[in-house]
């Protein structure tokens, strides 16, 4: 992960400081709209902020942010949010209390094309006071600006705007235009995959991912420290808080078919177990994260579940909130070469 694809990321959970007083199936058929054709539509706003995200994601995520702030582990995060947007008190704003929910819809896996709706509580008038006086980031000046009828914040290409007293957006430039258009116009429906959109509606997980990875294809730094996720097709992950105070995963990585689902399987025993992956998660101060992993191969799915205990992921939060703070990315061993031999056992959801 680039730092920039890090920053927006944390942007669509953080950024929220900054407005308020924060298997396959077939594709859609839609397409957004890239100039406003007509006078602004009446359109509900609040009621699913999902449809929000326009055409295109290859990734969709959806937080539960209330629940992730109010966890174990929700100081850490609001601290890493504080260090992003390091003025919360000035526009009276607390993750914690006015935060809900988050979607975010990735269109390229650059990081360079993404947007993220936020449900909660904002206050555009406190924003607009604040940023009056001058804001300032890590990442530079807070510039305002007007589009498609809407007051728009930018920094480092990043914008956000308040829609409603219950709704934000926030991400690239790109996206947020689209999504306006799409407001201005009143064309607003769910324009994702229907698998995608039923895995990311399951209750009871704070954290759901899905992506459609026949879109694009993961870059060459990504494929060469984990070649067994080349070829993978279709992505599901959730994650929710035990009682224990552990984090638990699971999900699925799509194949084209069960052979290549038994390979990757395989590779990730491999790769979970190799010195390489070890001494880079012990060079950067974090133990290894996948030592309770469990993986098998079903169909053309390779299944996955793990535990990760709270130590662990305060610890991974604290690294990523050093790497925001001073822009340097830890350094990592160069990736090991892909695994050779046969194939070893190693499951759908």
């Amino acid at each position: 992960m680039n730092l920039r694809l890090l920053s927006i990321a944390t942007f669509a959970l953080a950024a929220s400081v900054l407005t308020t007083g924060a298997t396959g199936c077939k594709h859609p058929t839609g397409t957004f709209v890239a100039t406003p054709t007509g006078p602004a539509g009446a359109v509900d706003l609040d009621s699913d902020p999902a449809a929000l995200l326009p055409y295109g994601s290859v990734l969709v995520a959806s937080l539960g942010a209330k629940e992730i702030a109010n966890s174990t582990v929700g100081g850490d995060l609001v601290a890493l949010s504080e260090r992003v947007l390091p003025f919360a008190k000035e526009i009276d704003f607390e993750i914690k209390r006015d935060l809900d929910r988050v979607y975010i819809g990735m269109y390229s896996f650059s990081g360079a094309d993404l947007l993220g709706v936020l449900s909660g509580h904002f206050d555009a008038a406190k924003l607009e006071a604040a940023a009056a006086k001058g804001l300032n980031t890590p990442f530079g000046v807070v510039v305002a600006s007007t589009y498609a009828g809407r007051k728009i914040y930018t920094v480092a290409n990043v914008g956000f705007t308040v829609l409603s007293a219950k709704t934000a957006l926030v991400g690239s430039e790109a996206a947020m235009r689209r999504a306006l258009d799409r407001i201005q116009v009143g064309t607003i429906k769910r324009e994702m995959a229907p698998w995608i959109a039923e895995w990311v509606s399951q209750p009871g997980y704070p954290v759901l991912i899905a992506s459609d990875v026949t879109k694009q294809s993961f870059g060459k730094t990504v494929t060469g420290f984990i070649p067994w996720i080349q070829g993978v097709q279709y992505v599901r992950v959730r994650g929710r808080f035990n009682p224990d105070t552990s984090y638990g995963m699971s999900g699925a990585l799509t194949y084209p078919d069960p052979q290549k689902a038994q390979q990757a399987a395989s590779g990730f025993q491999t790769f979970k177990s190799s010195l390489t992956m070890m001494a880079a998660l012990k060079m950067i101060g974090i133990d290894p994260l996948v030592r309770n992993a469990v993986v098998q191969a079903q169909g053309n799915d390779m299944q996955f579940s793990t535990v990760i205990d709270e130590k662990q992921t305060r610890q991974l939060i604290r690294l990523l909130t050093d790497w925001i703070g001073t822009g340097v990315p830890p350094a990592l061993p160069s990736p090991a070469p892909a695994p050779t031999g046969t194939p070893a056992p190693s499951t759908s959801i």
